[in-house]
């Protein structure tokens, strides 16, 4: 064991920890660490390559969240068999158990009767589980939304039931629906596009019981509930708009996927739905999943703020992106007679580190010409979106 820098004496531990002690997580991560370099170095060869959602996407083995260890298999007698042997590997090196009868297995839709009979012979897991929900969120969607998220509003009502019997005065409910009952949703609508029908459910138990300090009766509302959701500075209390603070989640999300290129998030998305291009310029296929659905319903929130930053200018065409700070819609007003540049790059010198004047005054009238010298240049060598 390394002490202070420098290895000490081999000693033999004679103590285990308590549960609790502040030390446990730190050798819990230490052991999944273990597992996680286990199954990248060895699982490719030994267990199987795991799954991918597309041709473009990358092979997954397994996946890690909080304590819960997903690993992924071919269904298959031989594929349960290899599992196994390595968990007895793991077991053998780390001196943790994998407790069967608390672990759990999923099948997909392909699997035949005799295959996942066979595995759980194999495996000793009898229960299925990721069939209905998995940390809150339905693992399986069909048509509408609607129907799969019926359970928050009526937890939501089944809070404010209770705060109703308080009696509270106006500040008390004020702090509990901003930090309580608009809290609840959030997890769901930062992957999900919640049906109209469930977020007028919440917003109309919200407002009734500011109104009459109750669900079940319904008081006089002095004021519509869009006035209630402006900020304090302009009148209102700063509720949340539940269908905008929605779309503003999902807007996070594409923003993750445009920052982050590097995340397994991106690189599965980016494999499985715009392999070819970038997140703003990608479609929604015929098929795609609910979670890319909304995804692409939060980007419209991001094209509306968001605007290229130019390195080189290959990639930013100069009448379809929004470039130019100071142009209206951050774009150009309208095509000058004679242009023929299309995209930004054709608008730089040749070391790309100013503007060519001429190309301006040719391709941009005077007032963008203007706005587009205004950028700086040299900053990056790649245009990226801020």
């Amino acid at each position: 064991m390394r002490v202070n820098g420098k290895l000490s004496e081999p000693f033999m531990p004679s103590r285990g920890i308590r549960q609790g002690d502040p030390l446990s997580p730190y050798l819990f991560l230490l052991c999944a660490e273990g597992l996680s370099s286990m199954l990248k170095n060895v699982g490719p060869q030994f267990l199987a390559r795991g799954v991918r959602v597309g041709v473009h996407s990358p092979w997954i083995s397994h996946l890690l969240f909080a304590d819960d260890c997903l690993l992924f298999t071919q269904a298959s007698e031989r594929g349960s068999q290899r599992l196994m042997d390595f968990l007895n590997l793991y077991q053998r090196g780390s001196g943790q158990l994998v407790n069967m009868s608390k672990s759990a297995i999923f099948f997909s839709n392909n699997c035949n009767e005799s295959d996942k009979e066979a595995v759980k012979q194999s495996t000793g897991i009898q229960t299925e589980a990721l069939c209905e929900k998995y940390l809150g969120l339905p693992t399986a969607v069909g048509r509408s939304t609607k129907g799969a998220f019926e359970a928050i509003p009526a937890k939501i009502c089944g809070l404010m039931n209770g705060w109703g019997e308080k009696k509270l005065s106006c500040a008390a409910r004020e702090t509990l629906i901003k930090s309580v009952a608009q809290a609840i949703p959030t997890y769901s609508m930062s992957c999900f596009v919640l049906a109209p029908a469930t977020c007028q459910k919440i917003t109309s138990s919200i407002s009734n019981y500011w109104w009459s300090s109750g669900i079940d009766h319904r008081g006089m509302h002095w004021r519509n509930w869009p006035d209630m959701c402006l900020p304090k500075s302009q009148g209102g209390l700063g509720f949340r708009d539940i269908k905008h603070f929605n779309l503003a989640m999902l807007g996070k999300q594409g923003w993750r996927l445009m920052v982050t290129h590097e995340s397994l998030c991106t690189r599965v998305l980016k494999g499985r739905y715009y392999p070819n291009y970038d997140f703003m310029s990608a479609t929604k296929k015929k098929g795609a999943s609910h979670t890319w659905r909304a995804i692409l319903a939060g980007r419209k929130v991001l094209q509306m703020g968001c605007i290229r930053r130019i390195g080189d200018g290959t990639t930013t065409n100069i009448w379809r992106d929004q470039w130019l700070p100071g142009g209206v819609g951050l774009k150009p007003l309208c095509r000058k007679d004679g242009a023929v540049a299309e995209q930004v790059s054709d608008l730089l010198s040749s070391d790309g580190l100013s503007w060519d004047d001429a190309a301006l005054d040719q391709n941009l009238v005077p007032l963008d010409a203007a706005a587009a010298r205004r950028i700086p240049l040299g900053r990056s060598m790649v245009d990226t979106w801020a």
